[in-house]
Protein backbone atom coordinates (compact mmCIF):
# COMPACT_ATOMS: atom_id res chain seq x y z
CA UNK A 1 0.00 0.00 0.00
CA UNK A 2 1.13 3.28 -0.96
CA UNK A 3 0.51 6.37 1.08
CA UNK A 4 -1.05 9.20 -0.65
CA UNK A 5 0.67 12.46 -0.28
CA UNK A 6 -1.40 14.92 1.68
CA UNK A 7 -2.52 17.96 -0.11
CA UNK A 8 -1.24 21.32 1.05
CA UNK A 9 -4.72 22.63 1.02
CA UNK A 10 -5.90 20.20 3.68
CA UNK A 11 -3.01 20.94 5.96
CA UNK A 12 -2.78 24.62 5.22
CA UNK A 13 0.32 26.56 4.51
CA UNK A 14 2.92 27.01 7.23
CA UNK A 15 2.15 30.79 7.66
CA UNK A 16 -1.63 30.29 8.24
CA UNK A 17 -1.26 29.27 11.90
CA UNK A 18 0.77 32.39 12.72
CA UNK A 19 -1.75 34.63 10.97
CA UNK A 20 -4.66 32.97 12.83
CA UNK A 21 -2.92 33.54 16.17
CA UNK A 22 -2.25 37.19 15.35
CA UNK A 23 -5.87 37.71 14.29
CA UNK A 24 -7.18 36.07 17.47
CA UNK A 25 -5.01 38.30 19.66
CA UNK A 26 -6.09 41.49 17.88
CA UNK A 27 -9.75 40.45 17.92
CA UNK A 28 -9.56 39.59 21.61
CA UNK A 29 -7.98 42.97 22.34
CA UNK A 30 -10.68 44.87 20.38
CA UNK A 31 -13.50 42.92 22.04
CA UNK A 32 -12.01 43.57 25.49
CA UNK A 33 -11.75 47.29 24.77
CA UNK A 34 -15.33 47.40 23.45
CA UNK A 35 -16.80 45.60 26.45
CA UNK A 36 -14.79 47.78 28.85
CA UNK A 37 -15.99 50.95 27.08
CA UNK A 38 -19.62 49.79 27.32
CA UNK A 39 -19.31 49.00 31.01
CA UNK A 40 -17.62 52.30 31.84
CA UNK A 41 -20.17 54.34 29.87
CA UNK A 42 -23.00 52.47 31.60
CA UNK A 43 -21.50 53.24 34.99
CA UNK A 44 -21.04 56.91 34.10
CA UNK A 45 -24.65 57.22 32.94
CA UNK A 46 -25.94 55.52 36.09
CA UNK A 47 -23.74 57.69 38.31
CA UNK A 48 -24.88 60.85 36.51
CA UNK A 49 -28.54 59.98 37.06
CA UNK A 50 -27.87 59.20 40.71
CA UNK A 51 -26.09 62.51 41.26
CA UNK A 52 -28.94 64.44 39.60
CA UNK A 53 -31.53 62.60 41.71
CA UNK A 54 -29.53 63.35 44.87
CA UNK A 55 -29.36 67.02 43.93
CA UNK A 56 -33.12 67.19 43.42
CA UNK A 57 -33.76 65.40 46.73
CA UNK A 58 -31.39 67.74 48.57
CA UNK A 59 -33.02 70.79 46.99
CA UNK A 60 -36.50 69.51 47.89
CA UNK A 61 -35.52 68.87 51.51
CA UNK A 62 -33.86 72.29 51.87
CA UNK A 63 -36.91 74.04 50.38
CA UNK A 64 -39.19 72.14 52.76
CA UNK A 65 -37.11 73.34 55.73
CA UNK A 66 -37.23 76.96 54.54
CA UNK A 67 -40.97 76.65 53.85
CA UNK A 68 -41.65 75.21 57.31
CA UNK A 69 -39.62 77.97 58.98
CA UNK A 70 -41.36 80.70 56.97
CA UNK A 71 -44.85 79.37 57.68
CA UNK A 72 -43.96 79.01 61.37
CA UNK A 73 -43.04 82.71 61.45
CA UNK A 74 -46.20 83.57 59.52
CA UNK A 75 -48.31 81.71 62.09
CA UNK A 76 -46.37 83.41 64.93
CA UNK A 77 -47.20 86.80 63.43
CA UNK A 78 -50.82 85.70 63.17
CA UNK A 79 -50.85 84.78 66.87
CA UNK A 80 -49.32 88.15 67.80
CA UNK A 81 -52.03 89.96 65.84
CA UNK A 82 -54.63 87.77 67.54
CA UNK A 83 -53.26 88.87 70.92
CA UNK A 84 -54.19 92.50 70.03
CA UNK A 85 -50.86 93.31 68.43
CA UNK A 86 -51.01 96.30 66.13
CA UNK A 87 -47.37 96.86 65.17
CA UNK A 88 -46.35 93.31 64.36
CA UNK A 89 -43.11 92.66 62.50
CA UNK A 90 -41.55 89.18 62.43
CA UNK A 91 -38.21 88.80 60.68
CA UNK A 92 -36.47 85.72 59.37
CA UNK A 93 -33.19 85.12 57.63
CA UNK A 94 -33.04 82.32 55.08
CA UNK A 95 -30.31 81.21 52.69
CA UNK A 96 -30.23 82.97 49.33
CA UNK A 97 -29.67 79.63 47.59
CA UNK A 98 -30.15 75.95 48.36
CA UNK A 99 -28.10 73.12 46.83
CA UNK A 100 -26.46 75.60 44.46
CA UNK A 101 -29.77 76.99 43.18
CA UNK A 102 -31.50 80.26 43.94
CA UNK A 103 -35.19 80.00 44.70
CA UNK A 104 -38.33 82.09 44.69
CA UNK A 105 -41.03 82.36 47.33
CA UNK A 106 -44.66 82.83 46.35
CA UNK A 107 -47.20 83.48 49.10
CA UNK A 108 -50.81 82.77 48.12
CA UNK A 109 -53.78 83.88 50.19
CA UNK A 110 -56.01 81.03 51.22
CA UNK A 111 -57.93 79.58 52.66
CA UNK A 112 -55.57 78.19 53.80
CA UNK A 113 -52.66 80.44 52.87
CA UNK A 114 -49.83 78.60 51.14
CA UNK A 115 -46.15 79.27 50.59
CA UNK A 116 -44.71 77.89 47.34
CA UNK A 117 -40.92 77.68 47.05
CA UNK A 118 -39.47 76.98 43.60
CA UNK A 119 -35.81 76.34 42.75
CA UNK A 120 -34.56 78.08 39.62
CA UNK A 121 -31.90 75.57 38.48
CA UNK A 122 -33.72 72.30 39.14
CA UNK A 123 -37.38 71.73 38.47
CA UNK A 124 -38.23 71.35 42.16
CA UNK A 125 -41.16 73.05 43.85
CA UNK A 126 -42.48 72.69 47.41
CA UNK A 127 -45.81 73.87 48.82
CA UNK A 128 -46.38 74.42 52.56
CA UNK A 129 -49.69 75.51 54.08
CA UNK A 130 -50.06 77.89 57.01
CA UNK A 131 -52.91 77.89 59.51
CA UNK A 132 -53.75 81.56 60.08
CA UNK A 133 -56.86 83.43 61.17
CA UNK A 134 -55.76 86.71 59.59
CA UNK A 135 -55.84 87.28 55.85
CA UNK A 136 -52.48 86.87 54.14
CA UNK A 137 -51.62 89.02 51.11
CA UNK A 138 -50.27 87.48 47.89
CA UNK A 139 -46.55 88.10 47.46
CA UNK A 140 -43.58 87.04 45.35
CA UNK A 141 -39.98 87.39 46.48
CA UNK A 142 -36.60 85.68 46.43
CA UNK A 143 -34.89 83.81 49.21
CA UNK A 144 -32.88 85.70 51.80
CA UNK A 145 -33.99 88.06 54.56
CA UNK A 146 -37.77 88.22 54.91
CA UNK A 147 -40.14 90.12 57.19
CA UNK A 148 -43.79 89.52 57.92
CA UNK A 149 -45.68 92.72 58.67
CA UNK A 150 -49.25 93.29 59.82
CA UNK A 151 -50.45 96.06 57.52
CA UNK A 152 -53.87 97.20 58.71
CA UNK A 153 -56.03 94.22 57.91
CA UNK A 154 -53.70 91.57 56.54
CA UNK A 155 -50.31 89.94 56.96
CA UNK A 156 -47.75 90.78 54.27
CA UNK A 157 -44.57 88.84 53.51
CA UNK A 158 -41.80 91.09 52.11
CA UNK A 159 -38.07 91.13 51.47
CA UNK A 160 -36.29 92.74 54.42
Amino acid sequence: MRERPRSRRARGTPGDADRDRATATALSYVLTLGITALLISGLLIAAGNTVEQQREDTTREALEVVGQQLTARLMAADRLVGANGTDVVVRGSYPRSVAGSTYSIAVRSGPPPTVVLSATVTDVSVTVTAATTETVANASLSGGDVEIVYAGDQLEVRSA
